[in-house]
C-alpha cells in the first residue's frame, strides 16, 4: 500500500513538471522569434539572410512558441481531472 502511494505521488510530481517544461520552452521560442523580428530594428544584431526568410522563420518560431505556451497553460490549469488516472 505504501509503495503504491509513493508511485502515485511520483507520477503526480512528474505530471506537473511536463506542463511547466512546455510553458518554459514556449516562452523561449516566443522570445527567440521576437528577437529575430526586432534585432535589426533595435540594432542588436545584423543577420546576413534575406529579410523575407527571417520574417518567415520568426513567424514559425512565434507560432510554435504560442502553441507550446497554450499547451503548458492548458495542462497546468485546466486538465486537473485527467492526471488522477
Amino acid at each position: 500500500m505504501l509503495m503504491q502511494q509513493e508511485r502515485s505521488s511520483k507520477r503526480r510530481i512528474q505530471a506537473s513538471y511536463r506542463p511547466l517544461g512546455e510553458l518554459i520552452r514556449g516562452i523561449f521560442f516566443l522570445l527567440f522569434g521576437l528577437f529575430i523580428f526586432f534585432a535589426e530594428k533595435l540594432g542588436l544584431g545584423n543577420f546576413r539572410m534575406d529579410p523575407l526568410v527571417m520574417n518567415i522563420f520568426g513567424t514559425i518560431l512565434v507560432a510554435y512558441g504560442l502553441f507550446r505556451v497554450y499547451r503548458g497553460v492548458k495542462y497546468l490549469f485546466f486538465d486537473k481531472g485527467t492526471e488522477e488516472n
